[in-house]
């Protein structure tokens, strides 16, 4: 059991690093717009990544469980990508890419219909303070199972 939260967190730790590589931007205009177009795509990526993990794990126990540490992890990659989607949501080329990221990433459990409020909900979310042993911090517990609900309630059935 340990060795795979361990491999999945490896593996979701090289995700976040990758992501995160590809949001420096270099000095050229040209480069800092395509880089930032890739970072873009790659955030959406993740994030749709980590919604689709949440909501298998929902639909499997019928609950949003933060002590199940696969749900952890899941929380811990939109955790690093939130506050990137929060600073860059008006912007129309992030978004773009942003969002169709996302729509991969989550096996088109974000559509081009729902993306909008899954993107309002995510930038809702207080996902500070969250750690793989520690779990969510008791003062954003409302607000993570209120904001993953909505998320999850956008995708259907």
């Amino acid at each position: 059991m340990k060795a795979k939260i361990s491999l999945a967190a490896i593996v979701l730790a090289g995700f976040i690093l990758f992501a995160a590589c590809g949001t420096t931007s270099g000095g050229g205009s040209s480069t800092t717009s395509s880089s930032a177009s890739s970072a873009a795509y790659n955030t959406g990526q993740v994030v749709g990544q980590s919604l689709l993990g949440i909501y298998q794990q929902y639909k499997s126990s019928g609950k949003i469980d933060l002590t199940n540490p696969t749900t952890l992890l899941q929380l811990m990659a939109l955790s690093t990508q939130v506050e990137t989607v929060k600073q860059n949501s008006k912007n129309p080329t992030f978004y773009g890419q942003f969002s169709q990221g996302m729509i991969l990433g989550s096996q088109n459990k974000v559509s081009n219909s729902n993306v909008g409020g899954v993107v309002n909900a995510l930038t809702g979310l207080n996902l500070s303070g969250i750690t793989s042993g520690g779990g969510v911090p008791a003062a954003n517990t409302t607000n993570v199972v209120n904001g993953l609900t909505t998320i999850l309630n956008l995708f259907g059935k």
